[in-house]
Parts: structure tokens; C-alpha cells; sequence
């Protein structure tokens, strides 16, 4: 796998996240697609930075919930997700 990473993302709240949704396309010619609305984002423990003493630093760069909740401010009770819907 090869990648890049992107230097400037775009931030809610100054923090790093991603969007989970379920898209269900049934057809492509007429395009039918289906969107799930139980859909939601994750989202970093901490705000982003570019300083490079934080370049290492996972809490602010992976919004993966199995890293997140290893963070001292991780919040149990919503686990750094937002519902979409």
C-alpha cells in the first residue's frame, strides 16, 4: 500500500476525523443509490498540529477508536463519534 499523507486537512473543531458511511448502489445506469443514515464520524483526542514534536504523536494523527480510546481523554461515553443522522 502506498500513500500520502495531507498536510492540511480539513479539521472540525481543529481536529482530524473521517466519515463512516453505508451507501447501498443497486443500480448505474440510471445511477440508484441508497444511503444508510445510521452513518456517523470519528474524530482525533487531539487538536491537530503540524509542529513536528507532534509528528509522531497518534492521538492527534489516527482517528481509529481502538488507538483513541488508549488516550487520556478519551470520552467512554461517546467514543469520539458523531451520528450523521
Amino acid at each position: 500500500i502506498i500513500s500520502r499523507y495531507i498536510s492540511d486537512p480539513l479539521l472540525v473543531g481543529g481536529k482530524k476525523f473521517d466519515m463512516r458511511l453505508y451507501v447501498l448502489v443497486t443500480n448505474y445506469k440510471p445511477l440508484k443509490v441508497f444511503l444508510y443514515r445510521g452513518g456517523f464520524c470519528r474524530f482525533c483526542v487531539e487538536q491537530y498540529s503540524t509542529d513536528v514534536a507532534e509528528i509522531d504523536n497518534i492521538f492527534v494523527h489516527l482517528t481509529n477508536v481502538a488507538i483513541q480510546k488508549q488516550a487520556e481523554d478519551y470520552n467512554e461515553q461517546h467514543g469520539g463519534k458523531w451520528a450523521i443522522s
